[in-house]
């Protein structure tokens, strides 16, 4: 079972590193990479807690990345009319133009690689990978 474990942090690992190359190759840090793809599952539109807690950076990292893009004309901060107490991230619409381009490069790379397996192998990957998720969860929570 060892082997088996680290066999899939070996490639979990090494998922990161082909990300981390993605993402220079758009002239980004992995972490900027993370936040976009965060903030595109969320509409782009999203509170820093959302992203520390999608991409797994601290809130510092987040808050960082977040005036860099904003100093840049990419995002800007709004009041979250929610809850006042926290503000959301945005894209400017210079920005949302700029992370169309990125992420369609990426997602046509993940969508040319993932076509190689087929939809069925993808599909069961995915329903390992919730199913392993799940337990992960479970366990860390006890």
């Amino acid at each position: 079972m060892k082997s088996d474990v680290q066999q899939y942090l070996h490639d979990w690992l090494a998922f990161n590193r082909i990300y981390e190359r993605l993402a220079t190759q758009n002239s980004l840090s992995f972490a900027e990479l993370s936040v976009l793809l965060a903030l595109e599952d969320h509409n782009y539109c999203a509170t820093n807690r959302q992203l520390v807690l999608d991409t797994g950076l601290s809130k510092q990292t987040i808050s960082s990345l977040v005036q860099k893009m904003a100093r840049n004309g990419l995002m800007c901060l709004e009041s979250n009319p929610v809850d006042r107490r926290s503000r959301l991230v945005k894209l400017t619409k210079r920005g949302q133009k700029w992370a169309e381009q990125v992420l369609y490069n990426i997602h046509q790379f993940e969508t040319k690689t993932m076509n190689k397996l087929g939809e069925k192998k993808i599909r069961q990957l995915n329903s390992l990978n919730e199913e392993l998720l799940k337990e992960m969860e479970e366990e860390v929570q006890k």
